[in-house]
């Protein structure tokens, strides 16, 4: 008994908090209360502290960490890019899938599936990251022209994708 306890111990612990704002997360952070939890025993005396800054996660990941990591992309930003990478997602699935004639709450389920594992593992980090990376974490430096940069490229993106799934659905194939 003794040894499994010794063994729970060694163990490593993670504990997850989300916050809605870094308000709030700094806040606790600084706080008495979370002193005195820390000071109650060695065994937290060497815990790592790490910041997911966004809930997409791994879909805006970029290099840099701890305090040299840039902020997050704002919220409006993080929408463009979910949606110039959504859409291309979703039609190809919904091309792709209309051939097996589902009912409409399967294919639902099933696209919807698929696109989350599409998004997270190939369209955010090889084509969305990619293309508006600089956009989305400017440098601190970067001119304000830069912004209108990203927005013609989000824009010159959709309109690309607009004229191909034209093209592919109206004149090349109709789905039935």
């Amino acid at each position: 008994m003794a040894g499994d306890l010794d063994r729970r111990n060694s163990l490593p612990w993670t504990t997850l908090y989300r916050y809605d704002s870094a308000e709030h997360l700094d806040a606790w952070l600084t706080s008495p209360q979370r002193r005195r939890i820390l000071a109650e025993g060695e065994k937290f005396s060497d815990f790592q502290l790490h910041t997911i800054d966004n809930s997409f996660g791994s879909w805006f990941a970029f290099e840099g960490n701890g305090k040299e990591a840039p902020s997050p992309p704002s919220e409006t930003r993080t929408s463009l890019a979910v949606w110039v990478g959504l859409y291309p997602t979703v039609v190809l699935l919904t091309l792709a899938l209309s051939p097996l004639h589902m009912p409409l709450w399967i294919g639902l389920l099933v696209g919807n599936l698929l696109s989350s594992f599409l998004m997270s593992f190939l369209t955010m980090p090889y084509y969305v990251n990619p293309m508006l990376g600089r956009w989305l974490r400017p440098a601190p430096d970067e001119p304000a022209r830069a912004n209108l940069r990203g927005l013609a490229v989000v824009a010159v993106a959709m309109v690309f994708w607009v004229v191909v799934f034209y093209l592919v659905t109206v004149r090349f194939w109709t789905l039935p």
